[in-house]
């Protein structure tokens, strides 16, 4: 006599139900994975525009680009919230689990979807915000492009005066207009040494932009 499923026997633990019962899983499962691609769409975009920010911050203290900071801010509890939501709906189900009931998978397909729904709202939001962002990053990207190739012209031109400096005091010359115009220089190199990590991108830009016309 063939043996009976465990499920007849008496003594399984396994439930088995078929036709609408896996369906209602299958349903489930679809909504769960679609809803970790959103929240993997939603957390690549906000790593993205997070350095978008920083870079704007690094180089415009304006109220523009604090305002910008300060939106990118409540985007981010925006984001907590739905993401929050989405891990606990995807926590409070195992949808994997051999006696799923109907009901759940049901229950967990609506949780799961909305959780989905959320997160591609918001990022809507943030690519809506990313895209407004466009001429203050690109400025900053200017800035920033500028800054090496600045502070090293500055440098540079400080050193050519030294050199010719030692030049002519060599040759037992006088040159008391070029030694106090190079003295009144040092405290700007020292701040450029320092760099923008410490007097900020504009700063050390305009600063670069005045040793270097100093000293040549």
């Amino acid at each position: 006599v063939a043996a009976l499923p465990a499920a007849f026997a008496g003594g399984g633990t396994r439930r088995w139900f078929g036709g609408r019962g896996e369906s209602q899983r299958a349903e489930a499962q679809a909504a769960r994975d679609a809803a970790a691609e959103a929240f993997y769409e939603l957390d690549t975009a906000q790593r993205d525009l997070k350095i978008s920010i920083e870079t704007i911050n690094a180089v415009d203290n304006s109220p523009r680009g604090r305002k910008a900071a300060e939106d990118f801010a409540a985007l981010g509890r925006r984001i907590d919230e739905v993401s929050h939501a989405y891990i606990t709906a995807v926590d409070s189900h195992d949808l994997d689990r051999d006696d799923l009931e109907p009901s759940v998978a049901s229950r967990a397909r609506t949780e799961l979807t909305r959780a989905k729904d959320d997160l591609v709202r918001v990022k809507g939001e943030l690519d809506r915000f990313g895209q407004g962002l466009g001429p203050l990053l690109g400025s900053a990207e200017t800035q920033l492009a500028r800054l090496a190739p600045a502070v090293e012209r500055a440098r540079q031109a400080l050193l050519g005066a030294s050199n010719a400096l030692d030049a002519v005091r060599a040759a037992g010359l006088r040159a008391d207009e070029l030694a106090a115009r190079l003295a009144a220089l040092a405290p700007e190199l020292t701040k450029l040494n320092q760099g923008a990590g410490k007097h900020g991108v504009a700063e050390t830009l305009q600063r670069a932009d005045v040793v270097l016309r100093d000293a040549e």
